[in-house]
């Protein structure tokens, strides 16, 4: 029953709307996480990327939905630095801390294993997560996502100079964001990690991302044992961008439905 609702909702459109998600905050060893959660069933963790937010990449655009229908109980998080979560000043609450701030949540989830399903700056957060806690995954999604695209090593006060120059979605605190861009130089898994790779990996990129080099998804999907990959039409971000179309939840889906967690006995 389980898979006949999964193929059922990659083959229809989502006309009717999922439960309303609940709004949650909760304590990551001092600092206040927001996240949206809603369904019942396996747990998929969702991770938006720079300047983003759990509502703009996966509510607004219906994967959330679509997951939820699909039987999963959906946790899209704020990650720090964004959205409705705190936004911290000190480059050293992100990098790292990012990562930690994922155990923190299944911790207060009471779960021990998740799907976890990062968009850019997620994907970079959730397979440095994968290298540092292979067990605690049933499978991973990385979207918009190459290797090593690795973020160059900054001050903070360089860090806040380049935000004058880069494309922010509305609403999000330069300051923080200048912390984020810090740590992000932190979040590149090694290539013995990919290698060595065991938890079943999805990666999914637009055919015109302009931010992912053709040559890092390239590497990538030549270096990550254990990854399935696809291209599909949209750009990184903005109107049209891959995320934003109904095919990314499809694929995803379509993925998730190979990679279920073994069902227990009652």
């Amino acid at each position: 029953m389980r898979l006949f609702t999964l193929l059922f909702s990659l083959l229809t459109i989502w006309t009717v709307s999922a439960p309303a998600a609940e709004s949650v905050y909760f304590d990551a060893d001092g600092t206040t996480l927001h996240y949206v959660t809603a369904g019942a069933g396996e747990t998929v963790v969702l991770l938006h990327g720079f300047s983003g937010s759990a509502q703009g990449l996966y509510v607004e655009p219906g994967t959330f939905d679509a997951l939820v229908d699909a039987g999963y109980r959906v946790v899209a998080l704020d990650q720090v630095g964004h959205g409705k979560s705190d936004k911290p000043y000190d480059p050293n609450r992100y990098g790292m801390q990012m990562v930690e701030d994922i155990r923190r949540l299944m911790q207060h989830l009471e779960v021990d294993k998740i799907h976890l399903a990062g968009y850019s700056m997620g994907a970079k957060v959730a397979n440095t997560f994968r290298s540092v806690y292979p067990s605690r995954l049933h499978s991973i999604v990385l979207g918009g996502y190459g290797w090593p695209w690795r973020s160059r090593s900054m001050t903070y006060a360089e860090a806040e100079t380049a935000m004058a120059t880069r494309t922010l979605l509305p609403g999000n605190d330069t300051k923080a964001l200048a912390a984020v861009s810090v740590g992000m130089h932190d979040l590149t898994s090694s290539e013995d990690s990919l290698r060595a790779n065991s938890v079943p990996a999805f990666g999914i990129i637009g055919d015109k991302d302009e931010v992912v080099s053709g040559d890092d998804f390239r590497t990538f999907t030549e270096t990550m044992a254990g990854l399935e990959f696809t291209v599909i039409p949209g750009t990184h971000a903005g109107p049209d961008g891959a995320p934003y179309k109904p095919r990314y939840a499809q694929e995803i889906l379509r993925f998730l439905a190979q990679h279920q967690a073994p069902e227990t006995p009652d």
